[in-house]
This record gives structure tokens, C-alpha cells and sequence, in this order.
């Protein structure tokens, strides 16, 4: 089974159009994220999407699987996930009801 995974466009800019993933925003040094609003999603597909932005050093997902921590080794990388999947679709129909939402965890 193939995932895929779509994006919204255009959600997060500056004044100059850019993406906020130019800026680091002080984030630099967070590494772990929330991935909320998971549909049937397994814990393969989630790893299949996110690994693309970088190396994962930890995945835990909640027992009725509609949200997950997640732990990147680098950073940046974790940076970069938040900018590109927040509001995207892990696998099936590109629906408004369906878009992940992905964001700083707040880890204590």
C-alpha cells in the first residue's frame, strides 16, 4: 500500500511570500512534535511519510491512534516536518476533514 501524502500551499509565509520554514523562530532546538487528527493511519505510514525529512529517533502512538509523538535526532529536521506536513493528508482522499495537524509537543 502506497502513501501518500498531500500539502496545502501558501499557509505559512512572511511578508515577502517566503515560507516560515526560512526562519527558525527560536525552535531550533525542539525535536519532538505532535501529529494530531490521525486517520486509520498505522504506525508504518507515519514513519514511511515522516522519515523523508530526516533520521527518527523515537515514534509513539496512542492506543485509539488518533495522535502521536514523535522524536527527530536532528533539530532542524523536526523544523522542516512541522513546516511541510502541518495541514497535509497521510494517505487517502484530500479531504478538509482528514489534514494532520503537526506541531510543537510540549515535553516537559
Amino acid at each position: 500500500m502506497k502513501t501518500k501524502v498531500s500539502q496545502r500551499r501558501g499557509t505559512h509565509s512572511d511578508k515577502k511570500g517566503r515560507g516560515d520554514c526560512y526562519k527558525s523562530q527560536g525552535r531550533a532546538q525542539k525535536r519532538v512534535l505532535y501529529i494530531g487528527n490521525l486517520q486509520n493511519n498505522s504506525r508504518r505510514d507515519i514513519l514511511r511519510v515522516f522519515r523523508f525529512y530526516g533520521p527518527i529517533k523515537r515514534l509513539w502512538v496512542s492506543k485509539c491512534a488518533t495522535y502521536a509523538f514523535l522524536e527527530f535526532r536532528n533539530p532542524g529536521d523536526a523544523h522542516f516536518a512541522r513546516c511541510r506536513l502541518n495541514g497535509g493528508v497521510i494517505g487517502g482522499e484530500d479531504d478538509k476533514n482528514h489534514r494532520i495537524i503537526v506541531d510543537w509537543a510540549d515535553v516537559q
